[in-house]
């Protein structure tokens, strides 16, 4: 019996001896960290970054071991991912994602690791409600976006919207007075859109419509409308209004400029079609986020200075909002609480954590120096974070690196905390898939389409497929 035992005994320790890590971990092993954020092969400058951080923090910390595993999130792919294991220690998704995430068990509570940090209560309150349930939290905000109104500002100049208005020799984008020559309303796209198509081989804007990213863009049309998308009615039930008048306006709106042929052609417009198409000067203008100015300039070598950031317009009525989200990084359910805490701590040598260090003050810096290096431009942010001592410090060096004129974007950040509304609570990318439907069927068919019965159907299908079941 002995020697049976021995032989099993030795058979174990061969055993682990092939399978390593996977098995029977030694203590001494390095705990191994997979950044999905790690940047494409074809990123040299950022992969570059992004090796001198890891040797930067592998030094400080030698019990961790940084592992380059880049990956995009996809929601056709994702579940397969999770369900195989090959997701990283820790990735990037959608602002909108993560409840479903959480309640699909993909990815973990980080709690407990973000309170050890001292991080718990230094974290933007709206950035983060989407990453929180039940008071626990599940990744934090890499950043923010807003939306916007964004132009080429070289067409706007040659049909006379935009010009010299204090005689200093730049463009101008407000009067002498301080009024905006900028469209503010839908009413004014629509005016200029028309002085864009008449005077230049140009369209006035560009609608998205595929993707989900159609109804991104729709539900903030929607809402400066005066549209409310979703609530809790009297029995504490979630109701969508898909369907209301002010949606049916929206829908009306682009289908007027449809009809007009006053938008981008196209029937499923995805999302990288709004910087192809200003950055080849295709439009004059599109709706998209403040942190994605730069996709013009990097896919199109579009001028930087050619761009303009404005508020989105609204109705002349309503209260007009800004979409507002972000990026966050999330934790795949297999991290250990020790993987955990060592991606949270990899951050600060990104420079993006709430630590005011001089690791932290030196990868800002560097991100900002390469973003510098590829021509991109740089622009205020809004922050993921609200202490004090991190504020003030993004707040010094930001300044230093900005290379727009401001005056192109100064009222978009002026008005934006007025501005900003979060995505809409439950079920978003598939609400999005709604309005989707309703928005190519009007760019398909822009003369017969009926707006009420396509909004019908997509709040009938958002209701029943989706809706019904949270509220059972």
């Amino acid at each position: 019996m002995k020697k049976f035992l021995c032989v099993l005994f030795s058979l174990s320790v061969f055993a682990c001896t092939l399978i390593g890590f996977t098995g029977c971990k030694e203590k001494n092993e390095k705990i191994q960290i997979e950044l999905g954020m790690w940047p494409e092969a074809n990123l040299t400058q950022d992969i570059a970054m992004y090796k001198y951080w890891e040797s930067q923090f592998e030094e400080a910390y030698p019990q961790y071991d940084i592992i380059a595993a880049p990956y995009t999130y996809n929601l056709q792919a994702f579940v397969s991912d999770a369900a195989s294991g090959v997701l990283p220690t820790v990735f990037q998704t959608w602002m909108t994602e993560p409840p479903s995430l959480i309640e699909n068990g993909y990815i973990r509570d980080i709690t407990d690791q973000l309170e050890q940090l001292g991080w718990l209560d230094k974290l933007d309150e709206g950035l983060a409600a989407n990453l929180t349930v039940n008071n626990r939290v599940y990744g934090v905000p890499r950043d923010g976006y807003a939306m916007g109104l964004m132009i080429n500002k070289k067409i706007f100049e040659e049909i006379g919207i935009f010009y010299d208005s204090d005689g200093d020799g730049v463009t101008d984008i407000v009067d002498e007075e301080g009024n905006p020559l900028y469209p503010t309303t839908f009413q004014e796209i629509y005016e200029v859109s028309q002085i864009v198509c008449e005077y230049t081989e140009a369209k006035g804007i560009a609608i998205l419509s595929s993707n989900q990213n159609g109804g991104w863009q729709f539900s903030n049309i929607a809402w400066n409308f005066g549209a409310v998308l979703q609530e809790k009615n009297a029995n504490g039930k979630w109701v969508s209004h898909l369907n209301s008048q002010a949606c049916i306006d929206a829908l009306e709106w682009i289908q007027m400029m449809k009809n007009e042929d006053l938008i981008a052609p196209g029937v499923t417009l995805p999302y990288s079609d709004w910087y192809k198409l200003i950055g080849t000067r295709a439009v004059a203008m599109c709706f998209a986020g403040s942190d994605a100015i730069s996709m013009p300039v990097t896919n199109y070598n579009f001028n930087k200075d050619d761009l303009v950031l404005v508020p989105m317009p609204g109705d002349g009525v309503h209260q007009a909002y800004s979409l507002s989200g972000g990026t966050p990084f999330v934790f795949s359910k297999d991290a250990t609480d020790e993987q955990v805490l060592g991606a949270l701590r990899f951050l600060e040598y990104m420079g993006r954590s709430p630590v005011v260090s001089d690791v932290a003050r030196a990868a800002i810096e560097r991100g900002h120096q390469t973003a510098q290096s590829k021509g991109m431009p740089i622009v205020p942010t809004i922050k993921p974070w609200k202490s004090h001592d991190y504020l003030a410090m993004i707040e010094e060096i930001e300044p230093q690196y900005i290379n727009v004129n401001m005056e192109y974007y100064q009222e978009f950040f002026d008005t934006i905390d007025q501005m900003r509304r979060v995505e809409e609570p439950n079920y978003c990318q598939k609400m999005y898939e709604e309005l989707d439907r309703a928005i190519q069927a009007v760019l398909e068919n822009p003369a017969t389409a009926n707006p009420t019965a396509l909004l019908n159907t997509a709040n009938n299908n958002f209701t029943n497929k989706y809706l019904n079941e949270l509220n059972k």
